[in-house]
């Protein structure tokens, strides 16, 4: 008895020297090629190998799938699965030497690491105060498409539950956690989704977002339940620790994490950024919370997403932290994410199964299909219009991240399978991938831009109030604005409504935020937000009378702000909008003037330029104060000169019908310079009417004006246009010269321009004005008449 025992206990012994040595053989990383020995053999090499790969599968997909309209989700999750099983893993060799057994536990603990810092980012981004703002819209929606759901899909658990062979699968806690997984909206993916296909700022956009932080309130306190559920499966008491445990982890980090936040935010100086120290200490915190929660129980990913919760969006903390973290996390950690998904996909491994995927696939499909119909239906019944409801219906069922992370979850837990695991990815992949084009064909936010009805300066009624949008990026941009404003003339008989909205880049938050200042008083996003608005306020009350003032917040992504431009336009009849450059010059310590970029911002103007429902003009300003500050300007009656460059066509004439109500304030002098081509060149004859028309009524009305020159230049090129503007800079000192955007009605005025023009939404004379070779003090006004639905461009607009 004693020699087996011996025996046993050698051979285990042995047994175990051989795993250590098989171990050591399997080191970090390789000499080198050279030495005789294969790199892939190492753990590190196969490491950078497989991340290597999936980053250039995923980049290759992403711009074949980029046409056919779909998200970076479905392109960096298929490049995971053709690296795994389902595809190249198929083959012994790659599988052996790029995907081996001994990597797959590395890559899979940095994928599970790259979820929750994506959950984390987007709790950061999520504001749950919008529930206390969510209009009844938004409630049927989502507690609609939360109950009817769960009731529907609770009876049809109840008919396939004795269907079901696997004995975990069977359980309602199993049934229930992987329904209401699918039936919750996320918003983690829906707004991944919604950014890329810069629909974060539309109607509809705006509506699903609000719409899915309910559903993802509720649905975090469902899946808490439906985990107690499974806790207490073996003893009943487990549910009770586990309840306890997860409201005292919660309530700790919901009520201390936002005091400790807001005294970093005290502690960072206006416009400073926030200590690296800070940011460390709160990344590190995702580790503690991902531990805590997996500790007790929870899902890994609960912890960072409240820890996310808990700190106030929007700048300083919360901008810093999305900002620092969203490179690594997308372009690093994520792609380890899907290489997990990948690897533990193998549709090979569906056809063993069939029974039991197709219990899984009748159960998720049902699921989706009862969403999408109880969003839809409720959509109708609050009068939404079929498309709208349509569209609402396919946003709030997009899948991904979220998805996938719970699907490795059920894994780890054993509710489910590989081949159920293969099942719902590859339904989630269909899914998303259908509804992403069906969205974008629906569903069109330009669309309500495009009136017909005509809303331009020329074609207002004179005694009429002219209604004007300005935007504000910043502080620099709103004397020159208002200084604008004034010498537009308005008066008692004239009077001018204007729109004044700020634009803020979102930073460290999800949803957009619009706030109109008129119905929410002292509500503000920053302290800069506060002063912009008692300077508009201050103005008002001193042009009293002439000039009426709403004042309206938008924070949302640089690329959609031209939507919320053309919301504010639409819905309040607009009839010119004025724009600031993209380039501000501000004044350093010794009164040196320079001139930087606002960022986002050459983009939004050209995006609004396409698509505005009224004209346009863009402001561009060369000086700090190019016309003097408005007090100055009042008590000393300072005669400005401005300068009309009209090269003809609709935006000459929209320009040439702003500089005649210009013309009439008593200190304004202007100097109209019309360019014609000399000899016999071709004209657009139509056009050529029009604006002899144009200049005609003009010059009837103002001939008897002392303050008023009109001037006459015959050219064959565009450098004689040049030529004749730079001499006329040089003979009088021009405040603000005012041109049309587009070149005219015959290209030889401007010929020879185009090959160093850098702002095609200036045009190629008002590049040039606001070149550094334009040597003026003054500001440019470039305007662009509305071009109507039924209207394309003109032959020589600029692209």
């Amino acid at each position: 008895m004693n020699k087996i025992v011996s025996k046993s206990i050698v051979a285990n012994f042995n047994g175990y020297l051989n795993d250590v040595i098989c171990l050591q053989n399997r080191r970090i990383n390789a000499f080198a090629i050279f030495h005789g020995v294969n790199p892939l053999e190492f753990s590190f090499t196969s490491l950078l190998l497989e991340m290597c790969t999936v980053l250039i599968l995923s980049h290759i997909l992403r711009l074949i799938l980029k046409p056919l309209k779909q998200p970076r989700v479905i392109s960096d999750v298929l490049a995971g699965i053709i690296v795994g099983p389902s595809v190249l893993g198929q083959n012994e060799t790659f599988a052996k030497h790029v995907t081996p057994e001994s990597s797959r536990f590395v890559i899979q603990n940095i994928g599970i690491i790259g979820f929750i810092f994506f959950v984390f980012v987007t709790g950061v981004r999520m504001d749950i105060s919008v529930l206390t703002k969510a209009g009844k819209k938004h409630w049927v929606i989502a507690l609609a498409g939360l109950s009817i759901p769960h009731i529907i899909i609770w009876f049809v658990a109840i008919w396939i539950r004795d269907l079901i062979v696997d004995p975990i699968l069977q359980n309602q806690s199993s049934i229930g956690t992987i329904s209401s997984s699918m039936i919750i909206s996320s918003f983690p993916v829906i707004y991944s989704v919604l950014r890329e296909m810069k629909l974060l700022s539309s109607e509809i956009g705006r509506l699903a977002l609000t719409t899915v932080i309910i559903s993802d309130v509720v649905g975090i306190c469902m899946i808490v339940l439906f985990e107690a559920m499974k806790q207490g499966e073996v003893k009943k008491i487990r549910a009770l620790y586990y309840f306890l445990s997860v409201n005292g982890v919660s309530a700790l980090v919901i009520n201390g994490i936002p005091q400790v936040m807001q005294w970093i935010n005290r502690q960072t100086p206006e416009g400073k950024p926030v200590e690296k120290s800070y940011i460390i200490a709160t990344l590190l915190g995702v580790f503690v919370m991902g531990f805590t929660t997996d500790f007790i129980g929870a899902a890994i990913a609960n912890g960072p997403l409240w820890l996310g919760l808990a700190i106030p969006h929007g700048p300083p903390m919360g901008a810093t932290i999305v900002k620092k973290s969203e490179a690594i996390m997308n372009d690093i950690l994520m792609p380890f994410a899907y290489l997990t998904i990948g690897l533990n996909t193998n549709i090979f491994a569906m056809t063993d199964c069939w029974p039991c995927i197709t219990l899984i696939f009748v159960l998720v499909f049902i699921t989706i299909f009862t969403k999408f119909v109880t969003v839809f239906m409720a959509a109708q019944f609050l009068d939404m219009s079929f498309k709208d409801s349509l569209t609402i219906s396919c946003m709030l069922n997009l899948r991904g991240q979220t998805e996938f992370l719970l699907c490795l979850h059920w894994l780890d837990l054993k509710i489910i399978k590989t081949p159920s695991f293969s099942t719902v990815v590859i339904f989630i992949i269909i899914l998303t991938s259908t509804v992403c084009p069906i969205i974008e064909f629906l569903y069109d936010p330009t669309k309500p831009y495009m009136i017909n009805k005509k809303r331009t300066i020329q074609h207002a009624k004179e005694d009429s109030e002219l209604r004007i949008l300005t935007c504000i990026y910043d502080q620099e941009s709103i004397a020159n604005l208002f200084n604008f404003l004034d010498f537009s003339n308005p008066t008692t008989k004239n009077p001018f409504k204007v729109f004044t909205l700020y634009l803020i880049e979102l930073l460290g938050r999800g949803a957009p935020m619009f706030i109109d200042h008129k119905k929410s008083n002292g509500e503000y996003w920053d302290n800069n937000n506060e002063v912009i608005h008692n300077i508009v306020k201050l103005y008002e009350e001193v042009r009293k009378g002439f000039i009426s003032i709403n004042f309206f917040t938008s924070v949302t992504p640089t690329r959609t702000m031209y939507q919320d431009i053309c919301d504010i336009a639409v819905s309040n009849k607009v009839d010119f909008i004025i724009l600031p450059y993209h380039k501000k010059c501000i004044e350093d310590e010794n009164n040196f003037s320079t001139c930087i970029l606002r960022s986002g911002v050459q983009s939004s103007n050209a995006n609004t330029l396409s698509h505005a429902p009224c004209s346009v003009g863009i402001l561009a300003c060369k000086n700090v104060v190019a016309w003097g500050t408005l007090p100055t300007r009042i008590i000393h009656r300072i005669q400005r000169k401005f300068a009309i460059l009209f090269l003809g066509g609709p935006d000459a004439r929209e320009a040439l019908s702003l500089a005649g109500r210009m013309v009439e304030h008593p200190d304004v002098s202007l100097i109209v310079v019309r360019f014609l081509p000399s000899g016999y060149i071709e004209d657009d004859i139509l056009e050529r009417r029009m604006d002899d028309g144009a200049i005609t009524s003009f010059w009837v009305k103002n001939e008897r004006n002392n303050n008023v020159v009109y001037k006459e230049f015959f050219v064959s090129n565009g450098s004689e246009t040049i030529s004749v503007v730079q001499s006329l800079n040089h003979i009088i000192p021009i405040d603000l010269w005012i041109v049309g955007r587009k070149n005219g009605i015959n290209p030889a005025l401007l010929n020879g321009l185009s090959e160093w023009s850098d702002n095609s939404e200036l045009g190629l004379l008002g590049d040039f004005l606001v070149s550094v070779d334009f040597d003026t003090s003054g500001s440019i006004l470039v305007v662009q008449q509305q071009v109507l639905r039924d209207q394309g461009p003109s032959r020589w607009t600029c692209s």
